[in-house]
């Protein structure tokens, strides 16, 4: 998979680079999701300048708050959801990308086709 990843703190274009990574495996209650758009929020540019008040261990990979993407697969036991069906997801404390799995206890909501719309294919 593809990832934003900063490499250490500092402005944006000086200390992030797009890598790959490898594919996670989703566990029981998780699934597995194809990321179609993920916001950078303010409060990640703020960890990423030092100005949050803590400081990741770096490499870190961002834009791990929301996503719209389509499940790629589930992980045993996980219930609610099925592959092939598009998500909306809030609040995954996960490694995000274009790949990531979704603990089953944070929010992913069905969504009908066009209800989200991006750039990028």
């Amino acid at each position: 998979m593809r990832a934003l990843v900063a490499v250490r703190a500092g402005e944006p274009v000086d200390v992030l680079r797009l890598e790959s990574r490898p594919v996670l495996t989703p566990e029981a209650g998780q699934a597995l999701i194809r990321v179609k758009a993920t916001p950078i929020h303010a409060s990640d540019l703020h960890v990423l300048r030092g100005r949050y008040g803590f400081t990741p261990e770096f490499p870190v990979v961002g834009g791990h708050m929301e996503c719209v993407g389509r499940i790629e697969a589930l992980g045993p036991a996980t219930e609610g959801l099925k592959a092939g069906e598009r998500v909306v997801v809030a609040a995954v404390p996960a490694v995000p990308g274009p790949l990531w799995p979704a603990p089953g206890r944070n929010t992913s909501l069905p969504t009908r086709e066009g209800f989200c719309r991006s750039a990028i294919s």
